[in-house]
């Protein structure tokens, strides 16, 4: 869902990126619990999906910053 709105205001070369880091930082995230943590599956659970879900907004942040479309619109389903 978080995806949807990063991928509406990124260019084409922000959208590559941004799979790219996504998948990088939480494989980096996933080798640090488990291979130099030495954690279990069990152990780490709860700390693998925060750690994926704040590399999820970081690394959307840094992308709407350095690739944002120029002059994209917002489109605000804000109905009520």
């Amino acid at each position: 869902m978080l995806d949807r709105l990063f991928l509406n205001r990124l260019t084409k070369k922000g959208k590559i990126a941004y799979w790219v880091g996504q998948l990088v930082f939480d494989l980096l995230w996933a080798l640090y619990l488990f291979v130099i943590a030495g954690l279990t599956m069990d152990e780490a659970e709860n700390l693998l999906f925060i750690g994926i879900v704040a590399v999820l907004v970081v690394w959307g942040g840094v992308c709407i910053l350095l690739w944002k479309k120029e002059g994209a619109p917002v489109k605000a389903d804000d109905s009520i």
